[in-house]
């Protein structure tokens, strides 16, 4: 886990209220309940990362900041979903796979 402190030594292009307001957006989730208090996971130092790119790097502002980080966040559940699909169908019997194959590629 990492402090605040840490977080903007790391990224000194994010302050406090920049980070603060990412949270308030639920963008970033933060353990702790006080600013003295909060302490943020690896994933989400990495979304921290990316939007310090998105922000700083590419300029955007926070409305296409909120639909960027929706569209990523919606290929990252199906990226989920799909693996979960390709888990169960990783047990299925031989004739399901094919018909699944068959029907994503249109050869059925």
């Amino acid at each position: 886990m990492i402090t605040i402190d840490a977080v903007i030594a790391r990224f000194p292009e994010l302050d406090e209220p920049r980070i603060a307001d990412w949270i308030a957006r639920g963008w970033v989730q933060v353990e702790g309940m006080g600013r003295a208090e909060w302490v943020f996971v690896e994933t989400d130092i990495a979304r921290m990362h990316l939007l310090r790119d998105l922000h700083v790097d590419l300029a955007l502002d926070e409305e296409a900041l909120s639909l960027v980080l929706s569209l990523l966040d919606q290929i990252y559940s199906l990226r989920q979903t799909l693996r979960t699909v390709m888990d169960v169908l990783q047990d299925a019997p031989e004739d399901v796979r094919r018909r699944v194959f068959e029907s994503l590629t249109g050869t059925g």
